[in-house]
């Protein structure tokens, strides 16, 4: 018998871990065996989920946007709050741009300086919401807010 050395009997291990589960994963078909639980959901609420990578929050300058992440459900379809916190407090102005409402109709977002709501428009899909600090008639800084409508 052959003795390997401690890391080769460990890569041969973990190797053999991926290819096992790569081929359970093949054999499944739309299901992964990696995630059962993505298999137990429709295909509509897993394509309805937020783009992967997108779990953080955007900022630049101090700003912070609290939640910085909105999903809009039929049991909870809005206001919901959104709370900004700028580094001046309340010195300076807020202005919100978004791609969510007009022909879209994701969702309405009204307010100002750091009280916002959000309410669910009549499309499923998502948007960004930015909001835009000024303080002396400069751009401070932003926060970004990603919103997604299931209802």
């Amino acid at each position: 018998m052959v003795t390997l050395p401690r890391f080769s009997r460990r890569l041969v291990f973990t190797t053999a871990t991926v290819v096992a589960a790569l081929a359970l994963t093949a054999c499944g078909g739309t299901q992964s065996a990696l995630s059962p639980a993505l298999s137990t959901q429709s295909s509509q609420t897993v394509g309805a989920r937020l783009p992967i990578g997108d779990d953080t929050c955007r900022t630049q300058g101090g700003v912070r946007a609290t939640p910085c992440r909105v999903q809009l459900t039929a049991s909870n379809p809005g206001p919901i709050a959104v709370t900004l916190r700028t580094p001046h407090g309340s010195k300076g102005s807020v202005v919100e741009h978004d791609n969510c409402g007009g022909a879209s109709g994701i969702a309405t977002i009204t307010g100002s300086g750091s009280s916002w709501s959000v309410n669910a428009g009549a499309t499923i899909g998502s948007c960004k919401a930015r909001f835009n600090y000024f303080n002396n008639a400069q751009k401070v800084g932003w926060a970004r807010i990603t919103i997604q409508n299931q209802v």
